[in-house]
């Protein structure tokens, strides 16, 4: 037991250093707050800027351009191409003579070039598709990359809160260890805590920052803040389509990776027609038109060439066998992502349901720990528990309100992959989105 100097002079002492931790503490906590107060990135600005940013977005437009040039440059095989030349000759003996050429030729029949044209077509469509992709591709980057900020923060917002409410239980303790109503393994436990909720700060905070640099990499500027998903008034949002045979139909469909895909098979298909082309005969017309100073007479020339090519060295024949073989390759890519794309929507779409269960038990925890705490608070101020009981339900209260915040957050992550899959994820899926958060 303390004598009455020692007990004063501990009372001294923990009174000190409650109030210099009381005063670090609340300063932490002005600078962390006031860091959380400007205004908010919202998640359509941060699309805005990805969108302008992003390298791999900026290449898929380029290629859907080159996709286009290559069509007007195939196209302009099959139309009549005119060539003008002069001359101008010297002699020793005879007379010097000037002259000049006019000549218009024309492709009437060639099966290559038709090919490469459908092959360019082909092409171009599989560009704008891939465009799509990058499209799709990057909005589930940059949505998965603001949640995961969003989340953080929010995690960095539960700490803070936590150690505000730590602080209070942990005064509440010390004035029942001056009235000798606790012991001081019960006051040492309370402050331990709260270092222990200090260094969990920290750990938050550092991710926040880590999570900003995440974001920041996508949109090529630094964030202060993000809106979040607000934990309170959960209503389960609507689904595009109710079942699972609909989002199969979904994906059929609209998905721009099979859609690309497929594509890439009819391009390789085209590029094996081209190549069997070989084999075909061309035939070409030529008009032409030639005078000179020297003659009084004007030569207008007009002829047909037929070219049937001999598969002497057998190189058709291999470029032959070898497009038959990329069109399979193109085939087993499309089964590939076929496979992949109704494998993800049948995990995605029975795991979003259970998803959302999870976030309402979640819930119904968060209550219940808030009813357990108030509890044990009432049940220790009557002098009928422990101040570690009281630590303990404060605690698990937070641990509950994470878990729900955590579970909310993959909750919409897995939602966004499966619209991936569909090819959902477009700006009006941004802007649904963007309704589920708040400064």
């Amino acid at each position: 037991m303390f004598s009455t100097q020692q007990l004063i002079k501990h009372q001294k002492i923990v009174k000190h250093s409650v109030m210099a931790k009381a005063i670090l503490s609340g300063l932490s906590l002005a600078l962390m707050t006031a860091s959380f107060q400007s205004h908010a990135m919202t998640i359509e600005q941060a699309w805005k800027a990805a969108k302008a940013y992003d390298p791999d977005y900026q290449k898929a437009q380029i290629g859907e351009k080159i996709g286009e040039t290559n069509v007007r440059s195939s196209r302009s095989d099959l139309l009549p191409d005119l060539t003008l030349s002069a001359n101008s000759n010297w002699y020793e003996h005879n007379d010097n003579t000037t002259g000049y050429s006019v000549t218009l030729n024309q492709v009437l029949w060639d099966s290559s070039k038709w090919s490469k044209l459908d092959a360019s077509e082909a092409l171009a469509m599989e560009a704008r598709l891939k465009v799509q992709q990058a499209h799709n591709e990057l909005a589930e980057k940059l949505i998965t990359a603001y949640l995961n900020l969003a989340q953080a923060q929010g995690d960095f917002r539960l700490a803070q809160q936590k150690l505000v409410e730590g602080e209070k239980q942990l005064n509440i303790i010390e004035q029942n260890f001056r009235a000798g109503k606790s012991m001081s393994t019960e006051l040492e436990d309370a402050k331990a805590n709260q270092v222990d909720i200090d260094a969990e700060l920290l750990a938050k905070q550092s991710l926040v920052e880590e999570r900003k640099a995440g974001l920041a990499a996508l949109i090529s500027s630094f964030p202060e803040q993000v809106d979040e998903i607000s934990t309170s008034d959960l209503n389960k949002p609507q689904m595009a389509v109710q079942s699972q045979d609909e989002w199969l139909t979904l994906a059929k469909n609209n998905s721009p990776e099979l859609l690309a895909a497929k594509q890439k098979l009819k391009s390789v298909e085209f590029g094996q027609e081209q190549a069997e082309s070989g084999y075909y005969p061309t035939v070409t017309g030529q008009v032409s038109y030639s005078d000179n100073d020297r003659s009084s007479q004007h030569d207008l020339n007009a002829g047909i060439t037929l070219s049937l090519p001999i598969d002497l060295n057998g190189s058709t024949k291999a470029n032959v066998d070898l497009s038959k073989l990329e069109v399979m390759q193109a085939k087993q890519d499309v089964r590939s992502v076929e496979i992949r794309i109704s494998e993800q929507i049948q995990t995605r779409f029975n795991q979003i349901d259970f998803d959302w269960q999870r976030v309402e038990m979640a819930q119904q925890q968060v209550n219940s720990r808030e009813r357990a705490l108030k509890s044990k608070q009432a049940v220790y101020n009557a002098g009928l528990a422990t101040a570690d009981d009281v630590i303990d339900a404060h605690n698990r209260l937070y641990d509950s309100k994470n878990s729900l915040q955590s579970l909310l957050y993959q909750y919409w992550l897995h939602r966004v992959a499966l619209l991936k899959s569909v090819g959902q994820l477009n700006d009006d899926t941004i802007k649904h989105i963007s309704r589920a958060l708040q400064s």
